[in-house]
């Protein structure tokens, strides 16, 4: 049997498969060995090439028609498929919402190892050592895996210098898509607008402070009025429903990476601390001079938000629902 080598790596946004290429390449991950990437489900005739240019060396996708709704389920046969075809040392994957559990399906059918939530990876000798958050992000865990082959979901939001296009070659996996466990009635727009927030160089995240869903227009009038994009804590998503999970930022929600971060009527919680932890610049406004989210600010300003943005408003020259 092929000793294992190279690294594959898949995600199911096409951006995120090409950071994770990026990363590879940049920091020499495969040792000289091949660099590849998966695709399952529905892409673009132009991916390959968009993965060619990101530094995959050979693109693998499944020769069965994809399904109409790829879940972990699904995919993770699929890309179990690839993996033992390929014979790679190391399969990164994207630690999003369905890249995580993606990553433990994968792991579970084929026997390895599985790490999720890493932010930083290399090799050292016949080791990986691995980074990644501890105890809701106010520590860093290292970790040092001997495993010959392993699964690791890798943190959005990689920083990697561009890399030389590969040689670009497509080949197809023999394979099957097993039966979905849900069935696909109807189709909707997220109302979440496709926000990606990893991507966001502003943004303007709002907690409890806001007292009813009424008044998000004066948040988004504030955000619209600096370029940045809305931003939510888990109780304004997962508890009052008032935003889509696009905008979640936090321990369980996106971890963000802007130049600009503004607070406004966040009480400043551990758990959202860790989706914000990396920004730049950050600016808290609440009317608790208390609040924890201060210790994290580079400005704070107490006050009520209810009196404050729209004074920033006035300066910025906009007003509560004016576009851009």
């Amino acid at each position: 049997m092929t000793a294992p080598q190279g690294i594959l790596c898949y995600s199911e946004e096409v951006d995120r498969a090409r950071e994770l290429l990026r990363y590879c390449r940049a920091r020499d991950l495969a040792a000289g060995g091949p660099v590849a990437a998966a695709i399952l489900g529905e892409t673009s005739p132009d991916t390959p090439a968009h993965l060619a240019e990101a530094g995959a060396q050979t693109v693998y996708r499944m020769s069965a028609s994809p399904p109409p709704l790829p879940d972990p389920h699904v995919l993770a046969p699929a890309l179990a498929s690839i993996i033992r075809e390929v014979q790679p040392e190391l399969v990164l994957v994207s630690s999003t919402k369905r890249g995580r559990e993606l990553a433990g399906r994968v792991a579970g059918l084929l026997d390895l190892v599985a790490e999720t939530g890493v932010t930083d990876l290399r090799r050292e000798g016949d080791r990986w050592v691995l980074e990644r958050e501890a105890l809701s992000g106010n520590a860093i865990a290292q970790e040092s895996l001997s495993a010959p082959v392993a699964v690791i979901a890798m943190t959005p939001g990689l920083e990697a210098p561009a890399v030389p296009p590969a040689p670009l070659a497509v080949r197809d996996v023999a394979g099957s898509f097993p039966p979905p466990l849900t069935e696909l009635r109807e189709r909707r727009k997220k109302s979440g607008g496709g926000v990606r927030l990893e991507d966001a160089e502003r943004i303007v995240t709002v907690g409890r402070g806001l007292r009813q869903r009424e008044d998000i227009p004066l948040v988004e009038s504030l955000a619209r009025a600096l370029g940045a994009a809305v931003g939510c804590t888990r109780p304004l998503a997962a508890e009052a429903g008032w935003f889509s999970d696009d905008h979640w930022i936090g321990l369980t929600g996106h971890r963000v990476k802007p130049k600009l971060y503004v607070a406004v009527g966040v009480s400043g919680a551990v758990q959202h601390l860790v989706g914000m932890r990396g920004s730049r610049l950050v600016v808290a406004i609440n009317k608790d001079p208390n609040a924890p989210i201060f210790q994290q600010a580079d400005y704070g300003v107490p006050g009520d938000l209810y009196q404050l943005i729209p004074a920033l408003l006035k300066v910025l020259g906009a007003s509560v629902g004016t576009p851009s």
